[in-house]
């Protein structure tokens, strides 16, 4: 016999990027009037002092990072350019009228391929730049190590430095319905007016550094800190202090206050914009006094107070147009994740409520049973010997000889039902004056006592049922709160490509989205065009160029329904075909004659691009076991066609079987899962043998030694992988073949030499031949059910 061959290839993809839902974007050839131009005019300031700023006394990369932003963008190129170069020409015209005449050529040639989305593009097309301007830079110095040097870093530094502004430069070019910033586009804003500031503290002007700058710190800290709270705020003040520190435009004792500050008025957001610039314009005038006062200059301190209360008595609209109307209006994958948090946290706290409610039938007995007997002493005792004048001497002083006697005589009622004067000890017949009344309280007083113990027993048994049941619907509600995570990524890159090929083919579409489930292959196209006019244009020219731009088989999710709305705008879905397919076929037979069999099986294949096989057996045999199984499978069905986890919808199939029935009721569990995307077969069994795939002339066996579903309150659940390999051939047997062949370990062997013998690559064929061969084994007759799933492994073929 063959061991259990467990088989794993590592299988590749492709790079996955990950993006939130995306808004429309495009590219801004010319200025517009209005919004744009007071954007325009912002992005020709900061683009000066963005060039003004040096970085270490040495280190020059903030100009060109800038107008790497800008790469591929027509006019607002031309103005980040002519912007950067005020700023930096005065002070190292040679280096910088390099970095710029590189910068155009780039803009000249490769910045037409450059698209708005590519940033990593972007930063490596402006360290280029700055490391062509730093070589010659060098050679022009005598060609000195130290320059070269100083290039490489400085080239390293504008791919850091461009990529951390980028996200903020793309929000202020984008036309959104909603101008809601994410975190990420937060950040980079405050990247670029902190680049600002530390360009304007480089500028030698007193008021301008004194004055200027803090007014412009403590507007826009405070700014952040309402707009975010405490992490805006002291991500804010981290920003704009590290940018100022290597700048040189403030010392490490003001970086640190600079954080706190943002921190601190972060904290107290919710108080109001009164306090919080209260508390903004404290802060720091409190931490510069305890650690150096000679700081706390008044030029500088009244440029922070005025920073404060301008922010103080700037209109919420202005505000709102500044930073977004982010605390009005959430957006909608802020908006699903706070739903989902919140419905998550009622299920767990009903799934609690359940399980303290199963507690509270748990019934205590821990020395009931001796505070029992000794109340059937007292009873018999008081009925027995209530007036008899020989009371006082039996059960005061010969209280022990007593109590013995009376616990013997329930011993025997307890042993034979009842007890008689003859099995009495023979000093009780001698002094008992009525002896043969106390015998019959005996007797009366145990069988009421034992039918009160009967009733307990049963009530016992119903209090742990009803507290079985509530522990199982706890565990259903806790599973039920980790399955509302949407397990989807959308291919960012994937999209544009489409929309680009769409483009070129003169199909305008309106919104497209590229999803792939995470840790699975299988991909959706989601598309909006408008126009179709319900023309069919879906099917004649979307689906083969969808097919060739994703170089994978794709089809049609509703081939024969246009989804037209009434703004003309069609809605189409195309999904990824499986590279494999999986049939199966069934062949079974009762254990008697005219008697339903108690084995139900299943296959079925979801949209997913999962198949899913499934045997169950029911306890025992006839209607009762069908009846069993049957429920176990059609549970796994509807569980399956739900999207459940496999490992929920197993545990929530044992939960309703142990609530199903007071008494004793179970079926065992076979399930083979397999994705067609790449062959992976997963296989859960509960109490079932062992299943076997046949694969090139030998027989592999995959067991797990687990009990039946219905029977243990909290189930194990045993997983055992396998990578199927085309023409593999599954079989699920149910105990009733395995039986007549000698048990699982001699299956193995029997099936290989049978398949040997006939060889068949068809399912239904195979399980016929399989079954007929196991009932030619019988001996004395059959005594179970007998069932045979086959499922059939292939790869598809080109064309298919």
């Amino acid at each position: 016999m063959e061991k259990t061959e467990i088989i794993i290839e590592q299988l590749t993809q492709g790079p996955v990027v990950k993006e939130e839902i995306p808004f429309e974007t495009e590219k801004i050839p010319i200025l517009i009037h209005g919004k744009e131009i007071l954007k325009f005019a912002l992005l020709c300031a900061m683009g000066i002092f963005w060039g003004k700023a040096e970085m270490l006394h040495i280190l020059r990369p903030m100009g060109i990072a800038y107008i790497s932003l800008f790469f591929g963008e027509g006019v607002l190129f031309w103005g980040a350019l002519v912007s950067v170069g005020i700023g930096c020409l005065v002070d190292m015209p040679l280096k910088a009228g390099a970095v710029l005449a590189a910068a155009c050529a780039i803009q000249l040639t490769l910045g037409r391929f450059v698209d708005r989305e590519e940033m990593l593009k972007k930063a490596l097309l402006g360290a280029f730049a700055m490391g062509l301007s730093g070589v010659f830079y060098a050679i022009s110095k005598g060609g000195l190590t130290f320059y070269f040097a100083v290039a490489a870093v400085e080239s390293v530094l504008v791919v850091g430095l461009s990529l951390l502004a980028q996200r903020g430069m793309i929000f202020l070019w984008d036309k959104r319905r909603i101008p809601v910033p994410s975190r990420e586009e937060t950040l980079g804003l405050v990247f670029l007016l902190g680049g600002a500031m530390a360009g304007l503290s480089a500028v030698e002007m007193p008021y301008l550094q004194q004055g200027l700058l803090p007014c412009l710190l403590a507007y826009f800290l405070a700014a952040c800190a309402w707009r975010d709270g405490m992490g805006g705020g002291a991500a804010a003040g981290l920003l704009f202090g590290l940018l100022l520190y290597l700048c040189g435009g403030v010392d490490l004792l003001f970086f640190t206050v600079l954080g706190v500050s943002g921190l601190m008025a972060g904290c107290l957001k919710d108080m109001g914009r009164f306090t919080l610039v209260l508390v903004l314009i404290i802060t720091p005038l409190l931490f510069l006094f305890y650690t150096d006062a000679s700081l706390v200059a008044p030029l500088w301190a009244g440029g922070w107070a005025l920073g404060a209360c301008a922010f103080l008595i700037t209109p919420k609209k202005c505000l709102v147009w500044m930073t977004g109307s982010f605390w009005e209006q959430e957006g909608s994958k802020d908006k699903y994740i706070r739903k989902k948090e919140l419905l998550e946290e009622r299920l767990l706290g009903f799934s609690q409520a359940f399980t303290a409610l199963a507690k509270t039938f748990v019934h205590q007995e821990d020395g009931q049973e001796k505070k029992d007997v000794s109340k059937l002493v007292d009873k018999i005792a008081e009925r027995a010997c209530q007036g008899c004048g020989m009371a006082h001497y039996c059960w005061n002083e010969e209280l022990y000889r007593t109590y013995s006697m009376t616990f013997s005589a329930l011993s025997y009622c307890e042993g034979k039902g009842k007890v008689t004067m003859n099995q009495m000890p023979e000093s009780f017949r001698q002094m008992c004056a009525r002896g043969d009344s106390f015998v019959d309280t005996v007797n009366q007083v145990y069988d009421g006592y034992r039918r009160d113990r009967i009733w307990v027993g049963r009530l016992a048994e119903c209090r742990e049922l009803v507290s079985q049941q509530m522990t199982a619907v706890s565990d259903i509600l806790a599973g039920l709160s980790g399955q509302l995570e949407v397990g989807y990524i959308f291919l960012e890159q994937a999209g544009q490509l489409i929309k680009d090929e769409c483009a070129k083919e003169g199909i305008r579409l309106r919104d497209v989205r590229v999803l792939e489930e995470k840790n699975r292959y299988g991909r959706q196209v989601q598309i909006s065009i408008r126009g179709c006019g319900c023309r069919g244009v879906c099917k004649s020219k979307l689906l083969p160029l969808i097919k060739r731009t994703m170089d994978r088989p794709m089809v049609l999710k509703e081939p024969n329904i246009c989804h037209c709305q009434k703004d003309g705008v069609c809605t189409l879905c195309f999904m990824e075909v499986p590279s494999f397919h999986l049939t199966a076929a069934t062949a079974f037979s009762s254990a008697q004659e005219n008697q339903p069999v108690g084995d139900t099986t299943a296959f079925l294949e979801t949209e997913k691009g999962m198949a899913l096989m499934a045997v169950s057996d029911g306890m025992g045999q006839g209607s009762g076991a069908a009846e069993e199984s049957r429920t176990a499978i059609e549970l796994l069905e509807q569980f399956t066609e739900a999207g459940f986890e496999r490992d929920l919808a197993v545990k929530m199939i044992n939960s309703a079987l142990l609530l199903r029935k007071g008494e004793e009721t179970y079926a065992t569990l076979d399930i083979c899962a397999v994705d067609l995307f790449d062959g992976r077969a997963e296989f859960i069994k509960l109490g079932a043998v062992s299943s076997y795939i046949s694969r090139g002339g030998r027989v592999l066996t995959v067991t797990s030694h687990t009990l039946p579903a219905g029977i243990l309150q909290q189930v194990q659940i045993v997983k055992n992988e396998m990578l199927l390999k085309d023409g593999d051939m599954i079989f699920l047997l149910t105990d009733g073949i395995t039986e007549v062949l000698g048990g699982e370990n001699l299956t193995a062997g029997w099936l290989r030499d049978k398949l040997e013998k006939f060889p068949l690559s068809n399912p239904q064929d195979a399980a016929e031949y399989i079954l007929k061969e196991a009932q030619k084994e019988l001996k004395n007759g059959q005594k179970d059910d007998m069932t045979v799933l086959v499922g059939r492994f292939w790869k598809k073929r080109k064309g298919a």
